[in-house]
């Protein structure tokens, strides 16, 4: 090729200005739509008091809207539906109690995790003690979320359920129609410490599994996913991710657990 030529065309390659990317459309547009969750207290529920949701994910979910400089837009979303709202773009990102797992790791991106959780069971008292008597439970694990392949990594004979979302469970759990429901030992007791008979029920200390709750984003918006991590790790660092933690899981709340993980790179 002419070198005159291809002198022409780098020059034209190097003044073509590069595509806008997700973090280039969320400054134009001056929002961030947030998917959250609206039945998973403490986490993300829906505050009757404030007319709108409230929790564990909001309050991170505020943080990074406000250090991204943008206006935070929720909207609630089903567990199952978290990943595809997501995939078309329906919300920008995702903060709503999503855990990471090697699967939704080949769809969507992840921030550092924000809450290490433990997944357990909630059950009528003395009924659950050991693991192996899942072979003949029965356990309600809402649809899309990573609790039925944890159960079923330990019990091939665990019958699972999957009601929509953990409000569904519990009424399923209270109307006998499983004999547990499975999540995140927070999630478990927010829910319990809504119920009527809540002295009925107990979360034994039979851990199920543990995992990483993050922030999905989608595939390849590696700005968006930096600008996401540089505000979680500032949370940490200025102590504002502990005072989160605090409000939701400190001595003055209704589900009280220590704090025993840091936002880290």
């Amino acid at each position: 090729m002419n070198r005159k030529i291809m002198a022409a065309l780098l020059a034209a390659l190097v003044a073509m200005p590069a595509m806008a990317d997700d973090f280039d459309k969320l400054k134009a547009k001056g929002e961030l739509v947030i998917g959250v969750r609206d039945s998973s207290p403490p986490f993300g529920f829906f505050d009757k008091a404030k007319g709108t949701v409230s929790g564990y994910d909001i309050d991170f979910a505020l943080w990074i809207a406000n250090k991204l400089a943008l206006k935070p837009v929720f909207k609630t979303v089903d567990p199952a539906d978290r990943i595809k709202v997501l995939k078309e773009g329906k919300v920008d990102i995702v903060v709503a109690s999503l855990a990471k797992t090697a699967e939704r790791e080949k769809e969507v991106d992840f921030s550092f995790g924000y809450y290490v959780s433990t997944q357990k069971l909630v059950a009528k008292k003395g009924k659950f003690t050991d693991l192996l008597q899942l072979d003949k439970m029965s356990v309600c694990a809402p649809s899309g979320t990573t609790n039925a392949k944890y159960l079923q990594d330990i019990s091939q004979s665990v019958k699972i359920v999957a009601p929509p979302d953990y409000a569904e469970a519990f009424s399923a759990l209270v109307a006998g129609k499983c004999d547990a429901v499975s999540g995140p030992e927070a999630t478990l007791l927010g829910n319990l410490a809504k119920l009527p008979n809540r002295n009925e029920y107990e979360v034994p200390d039979v851990p199920i599994a543990s995992e990483a709750i993050g922030v999905g984003v989608r595939k390849g918006e590696k700005r968006l996913l930096k600008a996401v991590n540089d505000a979680l790790s500032e949370a940490e660092t200025s102590g504002e991710a502990t005072k989160i933690f605090n409000r939701w899981f400190g001595e003055s709340a209704a589900v009280k657990l220590q704090r025993t993980f840091k936002i880290n790179r």
